[in-house]
């Protein structure tokens, strides 16, 4: 079935930073050349918002290859193009480390990505891969042989609800031999004390360490002699409000903040010997190198999104109620038709009662979910912080070689 991409050109040369991305260069513009977009931000707020310089120009045909032929189409020695799904690192981890198969396995003429955006620096130093953050040239999208649009992989279409195991997804419809677990990752010996991060921000308060995990966890791992720092990002506004929180607590606690882009990001996490995170893209992007630490998981299956990766040791929330039990599947805060926010046990209401995501950023809502009235299960990890700090401690002692 035939899908359309938005077309524009420019009046001027031009380039444009992408988001979160410092690890390749900014794409380039040529004036009057004619370009495809597949990044709906960019297309918005670029496209759509600069209009004395970039020129809308309709839409372009593109006819992906059918799910189905995925695993029986010929790649050997063809030219392919994937379009990206949305910016979520979780998805693009899995995504970078299917390519990095498929590119093994079948052997085609060249590969490219369109519509990374944010994530891109994901997909920085894979080698053979081109990557395009927002736009390529209409001629040059012509010349692929086959276009994959990965936004079709079937199991995505409940992901507000249920998340995904992508990379054994896409292993399963291009029929690639399903990839071997990975090994627990070990803790180096070093010399000196070993150094802990704690990584407690998610995209959605629903799974966002809360600050009493957070405290447990600096005094256990700090009092035995380890140097313990708390990885926040000021661009997100659970950041300011979780350090308050904090600070107010404990004032002796050591942050790091200058994590501008997912290759600082990374940069920041080869500090550490062990960390421990949220449900979130550090989690994720963990699995890249294979660091050592723990993942606490709230609303979404901990078996499902570490997959066969063993580097974090995994620690699910424990909650029922009449109205769901953890894991319940939600990826973000939902809102009923009455415009009341929450989740499934928050509100009292049935998953069919909460037919919206809830969109932008409320600070109000920020503040009352992480300190004042954490969705059930949430509350259910802060109760347990004591315990759950001594299980992560006892996994780290564990792996020290």
């Amino acid at each position: 079935m035939a899908k359309s991409l938005p077309v524009f050109s420019s009046l001027a040369n031009f380039q444009f930073p992408t988001p979160n991305s410092t690890a390749l260069p900014p794409q380039q513009g040529r004036r009057d050349v004619i370009y495809v977009t597949a990044s709906d931000s960019f297309h918005r707020q670029i496209v759509r918002g600069r209009t004395g310089m970039l020129r809308e120009l309709g839409n372009a045909k593109i006819r992906p290859v059918k799910v189905e032929r995925w695993r029986r189409h010929p790649y050997r020695g063809r030219t392919v193009l994937f379009l990206s799904p949305p910016p979520a690192i979780g998805e693009h981890v899995a995504i970078r480390l299917f390519l990095e198969a498929f590119m093994a396995r079948a052997q085609p003429k060249a590969v490219a990505l369109l519509g990374s955006d944010s994530a891109s620096d994901v997909y920085a130093g894979v080698p053979g891969l081109a990557v395009h953050p927002a736009w390529i040239a209409h001629a040059e999208l012509q010349r692929f042989d086959a276009i994959i649009d990965l936004n079709d992989v079937p199991a995505r279409r409940e992901i507000e609800f249920w998340p995904v195991d992508m990379e054994a997804a896409l292993h399963q419809l291009f029929g690639l031999p399903a990839p071997g677990r990975t090994p627990v990752a070990a803790v180096a010996a070093r010399d000196g004390p070993l150094r802990i991060g704690i990584l407690p921000l998610a995209s959605s308060p629903l799974r966002t360490l809360p600050p009493a995990l957070i405290l447990a966890l600096h005094g256990l791992l700090g009092g035995d002699g380890m140097e313990v720092q708390i990885v926040l990002n000021p661009a997100q506004n659970q950041s300011g409000i979780l350090r308050s929180a904090l600070d107010a607590a404990a004032p002796d606690l050591v942050y790091i903040e200058d994590t501008g882009s997912v290759a600082a990001l990374l940069g920041v996490m080869r500090r550490f010997d062990y960390a421990v995170y949220a449900d979130s893209g550090p989690a994720h992007l963990s699995k890249l190198e294979q660091h050592p630490g723990a993942a606490v998981f709230t609303s979404a299956p901990s078996e499902l999104l570490l997959g066969r990766h063993r580097n974090l040791h995994p620690i699910q929330a424990q909650y029922r109620s009449d109205y769901c039990e953890a894991p319940c599947g939600l990826a973000k805060l939902r809102q009923t038709a009455d415009g009341r926010t929450g989740c499934m046990a928050s509100l009292g209401v049935d998953r069919k009662d909460l037919p919206g995501n809830v969109e932008g950023a409320d600070r109000d809502l920020i503040r009352r979910l992480l300190l004042q009235t954490p969705i059930p299960c949430v509350a259910a990890v802060a109760a347990a912080a004591a315990t759950i700090a001594q299980q992560i401690r006892t996994d780290l002692l564990r792996r020290r070689r």
